[in-house]
């Protein structure tokens, strides 16, 4: 019960970062992260706004030995317990640094994972947001978050024309899933 008392707090105090009074559900982790994702070939994942690791833990069982884990947390308390929690993860502050980490290791991620309150955010930091997600992925790589509402559905759409929308109802409250995939850019001239 700490787990949520913690989440209520941050909530009332933070509700544009926090976007829920309690975590995710079991069943809303299984719909993020279906067994159908080949884990094995993942070799760089990012989950922006953990909160308190309900994602992240789902993350760590199944990801392989040799792939590598990047939180993004901007809720100091949240960063705090999740640095106690994973302490051989990096686990930094600002979701828009995705694009610096892949410039400079030039390794981009195969797999983003989003709990980010997109809706709560304003347009000009949803639209960076967005850029900088897909510029982060690797070709190919899949973007996967979720909402409450379906009112973001075209912004997601506009940015990741590939998308697959699947919803829950066993989450407080409902959750709809948005599985992203980047398509390999096209060359003009190239057919």
């Amino acid at each position: 019960m700490k787990g949520k008392a913690s989440f209520l707090g941050q909530f009332l105090t933070n509700a544009a970062q926090v976007g829920s009074v309690i975590p995710s559900s079991t069943f809303l982790t299984r719909k993020m992260l279906p067994p159908a994702i080949p884990w094995h070939k993942l070799e760089r994942i990012a989950e922006l706004g953990p909160g308190t690791g309900v994602f992240t833990r789902y993350l760590q069982a199944r990801r392989s030995g040799s792939s590598e884990l990047v939180l993004f947390e901007k809720n100091k308390t949240f960063r705090e317990t999740l640095k106690r929690q994973y302490p051989g993860l990096p686990i930094l502050e600002d979701a828009l640094h995705l694009e610096n980490i892949v410039k400079e290791t030039g390794r981009p991620f195969d797999l983003i994972v989003s709990g980010l309150p997109f809706a709560n955010f304003p347009n000009e930091l949803q639209e960076r947001l967005f850029r900088t997600i897909h510029e982060a992925l690797a070709p190919n790589g899949t973007f996967i978050a979720f909402q409450y509402t379906l009112r973001l559905r075209r912004k997601f759409q506009t940015h990741f024309p590939t998308m697959d929308t699947g919803h829950t109802w066993l989450n407080v409250p409902p959750a709809w899933v948005f599985t992203c995939r980047k398509q390999s850019e096209r060359r003009s001239g190239n057919g």
